[in-house]
């Protein structure tokens, strides 16, 4: 068989998504941005990305400082969205 023969076929699995819930959390706590950075020293820059939920990663340890200084789960932070099939 020839290499003009082969096919390849490359299908793209969707996994889902996760998603950030960190901005509706600091509403109902009543904490704003700045007193969570002060609590937790973790980057203003950091908190905002994650608030706009436009963050593609998160660190464990910022995402156990959040836990800790906000007293929740981390469900309560992030959540997984799986995709409709």
């Amino acid at each position: 068989m020839s290499k003009a023969n082969i096919i390849l076929i490359i299908q793209e699995v969707e996994y889902g998504n996760i998603r950030v819930k960190l901005d509706e959390l600091m509403k109902r706590k009543n904490i704003s941005t700045y007193q969570l950075n002060a609590n937790t020293r973790i980057r203003f820059q950091t908190i905002q990305t994650l608030r706009k939920n436009e963050s593609t990663r998160i660190d464990f340890n910022v995402l156990a400082k959040i836990c800790y200084s906000l007293n929740c789960k981390i469900s309560d932070v992030i959540e997984y969205i799986p995709q409709n099939k």
